[in-house]
């Protein structure tokens, strides 16, 4: 194998998010973008000229083309439509958030791609963040000592105009469900990487700010989480200006609290000689914001990070730090939440 290869990615769906995904292959140095395709023949074509590769004309084309990879990044409910064609047309999987809108359909995802023999990851770029992988490290060795509560919050802003922008938006069927599932679930995803599993969940719903949507624009839930530990999880689109994203972690020996891509908080009862070190590091950020007022406001770096992982994963077998499976678990707390939201009653899960 030539030490210069590059894997080639496909792209299917042009929208916004799509091009975070044609900017972080332009800047990687294992990947490269070869072939888009849409729906709609013009807007592939479009961003093809953009970014420099070619527009499949059909779907078909698309699967019998070169590519070795593909970045999915249709409307939710459109994954598991590319991704099965696409994996037992033995192409590798990078699929963005969440994987589908329920877990039967995540499941068919994952499934299919385990028995036609390809990779399958879910784009949780956050988790590339240097901070949050020193908080996940000092978990990781017991640094909390006993973890007390652990919470996430996203009091994000989204205009009528955003939703409005796309029919698809705010709609149980493509979204998938409203601020939890499209918005918070990056956040969400961060606080059980760090702290485990939930056991049992009570939560409230509502839409209190965008009428014209189907689903939420707020939730709040109550968590038990499976070492012990209690929490809480916020999230909502009708928090105007929009606030930095939190994640907090309260233990009986330290606590550590992510704000955006930075370590707001990095406090432990036995200092080590590292962390002076680390509160430089991560106290100012990297630019991998969350996008709090303003969807397309975030870097590409996160991708371009998951993105290198995932071609060295094709080049080299080293295992996925997030594969298929991994990105079950937000999928499987959030059909909890809104179980609960929905009956009234503690989910347990």
């Amino acid at each position: 194998m030539s030490e210069n290869r590059k894997v080639l990615f496909g792209i299917v769906g042009t929208g916004v998010i799509a091009s975070f995904h044609a900017e972080a292959l332009a800047l990687s140095d294992k990947a490269q973008l070869a072939v888009v395709y849409d729906a709609v023949p013009e807007r592939a074509e479009a961003f093809a000229a953009k970014y420099n590769c070619r527009a499949a004309k059909t779907f078909e084309e698309f699967l019998a083309s070169e590519v070795e990879a593909v970045s999915i990044t249709t409307p939710t409910g459109l994954h598991g439509d590319v991704a099965i064609p696409c994996a037992k047309a033995g192409k590798h999987v990078l699929c963005e958030k969440p994987l589908d809108v329920t877990l039967e359909r995540a499941d068919a995802i994952i499934n299919a791609c385990e028995e036609n023999g390809v990779l399958l990851s879910a784009i949780f770029q956050s988790r590339y963040n240097r901070a949050i992988q020193q908080i996940k490290k000092a978990a990781d060795e017991g640094r909390f000592g006993v973890v007390t509560t652990a919470n996430c919050q996203v009091h994000w802003y989204r205009s009528p105009e955003y939703y409005a922008s796309a029919g698809w938006r705010g709609t149980w069927k493509f979204d998938g469900g409203g601020a939890l599932m499209n918005q918070g679930i990056h956040t969400l995803d961060l606080l059980l990487y760090v702290n485990g599993d939930v056991e049992e969940v009570h939560a409230w719903t509502a839409n209190r700010l965008h009428k014209s949507i189907e689903v939420e624009d707020s939730v709040v839930a109550s968590l038990k989480f499976k070492n012990g530990s209690l929490g809480t999880l916020e999230a909502s689109t009708a928090c105007y200006p929009g606030f930095p994203r939190r994640v907090e972690i309260y233990g009986g020996n330290g606590s550590a609290v992510l704000e955006d891509d930075r370590l707001a908080v990095w406090s432990f009862s036995n200092e080590t000689a590292e962390d002076d070190e680390i509160r430089r590091l991560c106290s100012e950020g990297e630019g991998l914001k969350g996008g709090s007022a303003n969807p397309t406001a975030i870097s590409c770096e996160g991708h371009r990070r998951q993105i290198n992982e995932f071609a060295e994963s094709i080049l080299t077998g080293k295992p996925l730090s997030i594969p298929g499976k991994e990105g079950r678990r937000a999928i499987a707390l959030i059909m909890a939440i809104y179980e609960s939201a929905r009956t009234g009653k503690v989910v347990k899960l």
